[in-house]
């Protein structure tokens, strides 16, 4: 029974001083924060394109149009391959073949007139001096149509840490500058989050094409911006 009362006691001075220390430390002042938000960016020219060019041929009979077709596209696809473009560079996107009707006079049954056949492939190029040859040798070839063009950047994962490394830094120097601003200096880093960025898209909207008589056409890749925020916190410490 004396054991059991001990034991108890020891308990209640063990929660007792427990919860004294817990006070304490709620009545211990809070280190003051300092939060900033900031961006990096790093400007850079892409190195890379994506084409895709198209031959359609239209024909009353869906096989002559399928067979024109044929013809001129792998003319297309030897001449990329003499400018030096391997297989692997080279796939197709789509081939369709549309009937294409007409509703007759006084008849609402459409009737096929013609058929329409349309064969895109995919081209990959990394050497963007060749998409001005590789545009005029396509369309002289039997090509009609480029479809769409875009360009990017084969090493975008390595300048978007480099945007990410440029964004902490510009953080922790906003963070300075409020420091010394508010009568301290900065303390230790407590929290750091990546708040998102921004990869460049493949999209048309960087291409500038125009085609001349007897000249190559001029392609000109632009220059993208890769982007990338962080949000931190500095604890803040006052001067003495």
């Amino acid at each position: 029974m004396q054991r059991s009362t001990r034991w108890l006691l020891v308990s209640c001075l063990l929660l007792a001083a427990s919860s004294v220390a817990a006070q304490q430390a709620s009545r211990e002042p809070r280190p003051s924060l300092i939060s900033v938000s900031a961006q990096g960016e790093v400007q850079v020219v892409p190195d890379r394109a994506y084409l895709v060019l198209s031959v359609q041929t239209r024909n009353v009979s869906a096989a002559a149009a399928a067979g024109e077709n044929a013809s001129k596209q792998t003319a297309v696809i030897a001449a990329l391959r003499s400018l030096g473009l391997t297989a692997s560079q080279i796939s197709t996107q789509s081939y369709t073949v549309t009937p294409e009707t007409r509703n007759d006079t006084g008849n609402h049954t459409p009737r096929v007139v013609s058929y329409l056949v349309s064969n895109s492939i995919r081209v990959k190029v990394s050497d963007l001096s060749l998409i001005g040859k590789i545009i005029d040798s396509s369309l002289s070839h039997g090509a009609n149509q480029v479809s769409s063009m875009s360009f990017f950047e084969s090493n975008a994962d390595q300048l978007y840490r480099d945007a990410l490394a440029l964004a902490v830094r510009n953080a922790k120097a906003q963070a300075n500058v409020m420091a010394i601003a508010a009568g301290g200096h900065l303390g230790g880093l407590v929290e750091l989050n990546s708040a998102g960025g921004q990869l460049p898209s493949p999209v048309m909207g960087n291409v500038r094409m125009a085609t001349f008589a007897a000249q190559e056409t001029p392609i000109m890749p632009g220059q993208d911006t890769i982007q990338a925020s962080v949000a931190g916190k500095w604890v803040f410490v006052p001067n003495e």
